[in-house]
């Protein structure tokens, strides 16, 4: 459930109207491209979480098998990422509460939603799991029924509504309504709408049993995630193009809302936004506990301050907690300055980062596959199949989205924001280790 709270939210639920917006029927292409990468993001992750649960998250990992400049670049860069996740998810939540309610201001809701999902997760670790697991639960239950309305409406269609079909997709007039930069665009979204996959491997340390308990996970959810996306987005783009009418890519609504207006069901349309509130809420709730996790794994093995690693008396980071909330305020700010545009914003600072993250969890995995024998890897209860070629041909296709933002408008200020953020990480690490090194010869 908390790998299919982190995944299933904002990515699909709104992010997903652009990527349609842009390729049309071909998002359903860059979706099955951004879900192979992902579940083989998720197999990589596992399986060394799995053969490590001792060591902190990926970011350990990272550092034991490419060196602790990889270390403490990966832990850092994504703790940011997820940090500032936390603003874009909360934006989200605004945005979904003034769909009923568009008179009021961005700002409110979205600092109330940034209120409750820090009381949540100031309570024990059982307590985030209970909330998060309902959160899920009425998410994917909602995805099923979405799925079940819409294949009716494909194949016999509704009171007042003929069936669809599916020749929207089949017998398009256009693949590609906006050319190759569109397909550019709607893979970069479909790619990080499955963002979060890797949090999974984050619950190794806090898991009775992490060598059965992940990897069954990781069979069982990355799958229905995958088949959810594909599905969903066969329903929106029969139904959008059967219609006449397209999202608009001015993420001001969700898709999965517009298409019960589309087809004359206001009720389900306000039964919907609130499932896809519900999903903001719990993607919110999920990545910031990621966040905190990861900053109180940086100070535990040294590479954070230490007062990010004391916990209080049931064993919650609240030190890192405060820490990690940076990107709510920012939130609340942007959508008080600029409401807008604000998750575009958020999104596009968002971006760069995760990129990175994914291509070092997979440039770990080759380092960690090279150095196990055929009978480690035997004996182990999840290997991504094809080994370290897999995890090699997936950095390499991570690579060719993050160096194609360069030449789209709306993502190049990934690149404006994201590239000097890696420099001072870099060399951050390196007057750290000057320091230290200087104390120690002292």
């Amino acid at each position: 459930m908390l790998t299919i709270g982190g995944v299933i939210g904002t990515g699909l639920f709104l992010g997903s109207g652009l990527a349609v917006s842009m390729a049309g029927p071909s998002v359903l292409l860059t979706f099955a491209v951004g879900g192979l990468l992902a579940i083989a993001l998720t197999y990589a992750a596992v399986e060394m979480a799995v053969a490590h649960p001792g060591l902190h998250g990926f970011g350990a990992i990272a550092h034991r098998y490419l060196g602790p400049l990889a270390g403490f670049t990966q832990r850092w860069l994504y703790w940011g990422v997820v940090a500032i996740s936390t603003g874009t998810e909360t934006v989200a939540v605004g945005i979904y509460v003034r769909y009923w309610w568009p008179q009021v201001p961005l700002w409110i809701p979205v600092a109330l939603a940034a209120t409750a999902i820090i009381a949540v997760n100031l309570f024990p670790v059982r307590s985030f799991g209970t909330v998060e697991y309902w959160f899920s639960s009425i998410k994917v239950a909602a995805i099923v029924v979405f799925l079940v309305l819409g294949a009716v409406l494909v194949t016999v269609g509704l009171p007042g509504q003929p069936a669809t079909g599916l020749s929207p997709v089949t017998d398009a007039p256009s693949y590609l309504p906006h050319g190759l930069t569109g397909l550019v665009v709607a893979l970069i979204v479909a790619t990080f709408s499955f963002g979060g996959t890797e949090a999974l491997a984050l619950t190794a340390a806090e898991s009775a049993d992490p060598g059965r308990d992940l990897p069954r996970a990781a069979r069982t959810t990355i799958l229905r995630v995958f088949l959810f996306y594909l599905l969903s987005m066969v329903v929106v783009v029969s139904v959008s193009h059967a219609v006449g009418q397209a999202p608009d890519g001015a993420l001001t609504a969700s898709p999965f809302v517009l298409v019960f207006a589309w087809t004359g069901i206001p009720a389900a349309a306000a039964v919907m936004n609130f499932v896809v509130l519900t999903a903001a809420l719990s993607a919110l709730n999920t990545v910031f506990y990621v966040s905190t996790r990861t900053l109180h794994s940086l100070a535990v093995d040294g590479q954070a301050p230490a007062w990010a690693r004391r916990v209080n008396r049931h064993g919650v980071p609240v030190n890192a907690i405060a820490a990690s909330a940076i990107g709510l305020p920012l939130a609340v700010t942007v959508s008080l300055v600029s409401p807008d545009d604000a998750f575009a914003k958020l999104l596009g600072i968002v971006l760069f980062g995760a990129a990175l993250t994914w291509i070092l969890i997979f440039a770990t995995h080759v380092a960690f596959r090279r150095r196990r024998s055929a009978d480690e890897t035997r004996r182990s209860p999840l290997s991504l199949p094809g080994g370290w070629r897999t995890s090699a041909a997936a950095a390499v296709a991570m690579a060719t989205v993050v160096v194609s933002m360069l030449f789209v408008d709306i993502f190049r200020v990934a690149w404006t924001v994201g590239a000097p953020t890696v420099l001072v990480i870099v060399v951050t690490y390196t007057l750290t280790r000057t320091v230290l090194r200087k104390r120690s010869r002292a």
